[in-house]
């Protein structure tokens, strides 16, 4: 009596030991990787969040996001991108070129970073800088609209510069009204070319 009376109990303890482990498999806690998941989860929803106020242009809101995002190995680097974007964007040109300069130098090639990286300079005022970075980009595709544009503005920032590279800026905007005649910027640095011309005379 005793034994089958034990063995009850033992069935009991039993059915309540594998029904509280089913519970707990149950739970996310115990799931490998799981918590893992969730993490980053989390990341790509700040990440997510961030490109919406990027897309609102709340830059404040969107960096402070982007930040959260990096504290993800998986997006760190696409998160890192993006808040050198949003600082280039909110006119924070220290942040961003200080981020747009590591980012070139893990990727050297990459003619999208340093279109960027030129811009910047430019907008800090390293004009000198930005124009190399345009001639050397513009070494492997001379005729692209975009970088045409952008060489042509900075060398006619002043009249100085325009004076020590007047051959070269008629010869670009030779060659970007040959391949883009639509181009509306044409008339402004024609316009532009006129007043350094008419202070010289």
């Amino acid at each position: 009596m005793m034994i089958k009376k034990f063995l009850k109990i033992t069935k009991i303890s039993l059915f309540f030991i594998s029904f509280y482990l089913f519970i707990s498999c149950q739970s996310s806690s115990f799931i490998p990787g799981q918590k893992n998941i969730q993490i980053n989860n989390l990341y790509i929803e700040y990440f997510k969040i961030a490109d919406s106020y990027y897309k609102l242009q709340d830059y404040t809101s969107a960096a402070e996001y982007y930040k959260k995002a990096m504290n993800s190995k998986e997006i760190y680097w696409d998160a890192y991108y993006k808040l050198a974007k949003t600082y280039a964007a909110s006119s924070n040109w220290d942040e961003a070129l200080s981020m747009f300069v590591k980012l070139q130098e893990r990727d050297p090639e990459n003619s999208g970073l340093k279109a960027s990286l030129a811009y910047l300079y430019s907008m800090k005022g390293d004009f000198i800088k930005a124009k190399e970075i345009y001639e050397e980009l513009m070494q492997t595709e001379e005729v692209n609209e975009k970088y045409l544009e952008n060489y042509i503005a900075i060398l006619l920032q002043n009249e100085s510069i325009y004076l020590e590279n007047q051959s070269e800026v008629e010869l670009k905007i030779e060659t970007l009204k040959q391949f883009f005649p639509e181009n509306k910027n044409i008339e402004i640095f024609n316009k532009k070319i006129t007043e350094y011309t008419k202070v010289t005379d």
